[in-house]
């Protein structure tokens, strides 16, 4: 099967006609106040943003450690330096035209966020904005990294208890969002996009690119196709293609990278997408040859089976054919409960 990948590592532009107002915001949530805060406060929280409390860099933001409320609570704060109507990625820019409002990736993910609120993903906290009407966003802290952190870690990588309940706690997260009214399509799924909480849970993090609305608004029509190279589906090649299955795609991405412990494109292996290389292997039958080499093949070989087959069908190149979330959920739930039969499963 033949798969195409966007060039950029992410693009970032998303649209929405119905723009909303920041000072609404809680209107818009459920249930919850979301914050917002003075800059000022947030520059005394990061210590000026200063190298120490660096976080990381994103596909469109720097993040940021910060310490609010005299210590009380620990958070992330994402800056940006990117407006409206035209936004950057790390390659090209992608300029959004047609729909006469356009909204950067942390404007979107202060909506879709004030919108949903999870266990399993990373929740927004509250926002501000800069001098400059730059927007930043407050979010829940994760210190202990993100799953492709520890997927490609040279030293104990996690076994499989760990990793299928990775795999089943993203999974809940991603059916939660196709599940909500409206539904929320997250477009960028990815291990990176996966961070892990105090209790070593998996958070779906980064709503920067998704969409909330269902597929026939004309706000989704018009937003143009993007995700992350590797893991983006070769299906969606224009607005109107837009669909739950696209997520479903770069799950199955995510879930051979989980059970290979490679990256989704990785130039030190032939084939270098994780899909080419894996899916004639699971068409074989070689299970085991898909396990990441470091910890071996689980002890119950139907666990691995089950899995690739999930991945295998989750990667399809019809979009009809490919699972829905509750089927993913169901299939992931059942191999994790053979896996705790297993008493060499632990991992």
């Amino acid at each position: 099967m033949g798969y195409f990948y966007c060039n950029a590592e992410s693009t970032i532009a998303t649209c929405d006609p119905c723009y909303w107002d920041l000072n609404n915001t809680k209107n818009n949530s459920t249930s919850r106040t979301i914050r917002k805060f003075h800059y000022t406060d947030l520059v005394a929280a990061t210590n000026s943003f200063s190298a120490d409390n660096f976080l990381g860099k994103g596909s469109h933001n720097n993040v940021y450690k910060a310490t609010i409320d005299g210590g009380k609570l620990i958070a992330a704060v994402k800056t940006t330096k990117l407006t409206t109507k035209t936004v950057a990625s790390h390659h090209h820019i992608t300029t959004c035209t047609g729909c006469g409002h356009c909204t950067s990736p942390l404007e979107n993910e202060i909506e879709i966020l004030s919108h949903v609120n999870n266990p399993r993903i990373v929740n927004l906290i509250g926002f501000s904005t800069d001098q400059n009407d730059n927007n930043l966003i407050v979010v829940q802290y994760m210190r202990n990294g993100s799953l492709h952190d520890l997927l490609h870690s040279p030293v104990r990588p996690p076994g499989w208890t760990h990793r299928i309940r990775f795999a089943l706690e993203v999974a809940k997260a991603v059916h939660t969002l196709h599940s909500s009214n409206p539904p929320v399509i997250h477009r960028d799924i990815k291990s990176s996009n996966i961070l892990i909480d105090d209790d070593r849970k998996a958070r779906l993090r980064d709503f920067g690119l998704a969409l909330r609305g269902h597929v026939e608004d004309i706000r989704v029509k018009c937003t143009p196709p993007t995700g992350t190279l590797g893991y983006l589906d070769p299906c969606y090649l224009a607005p109107g293609d837009l669909s739950a299955k696209s997520d479903v795609f770069s799950f199955g991405i995510l879930l051979l990278e989980i059970l290979s412990g490679r990256n989704a494109i990785d130039v030190n292996y032939s084939p270098h997408s994780v899909v080419d290389c894996a899916v004639p292997l699971i068409k074989r039958g070689e299970f085991a040859e898909i396990c990441d080499r470091r910890i071996g093949p689980p002890t119950n070989d139907v666990v691995v089976r089950q899995l690739a087959i999930l991945a295998a069908r989750c990667v399809r190149s019809t979009v009809e054919r490919r699972p829905s979330m509750v089927e993913v959920v169901e299939w992931v739930n059942n191999a994790r409960k053979r896996m705790s039969t297993v008493q060499g499963g632990v991992g």
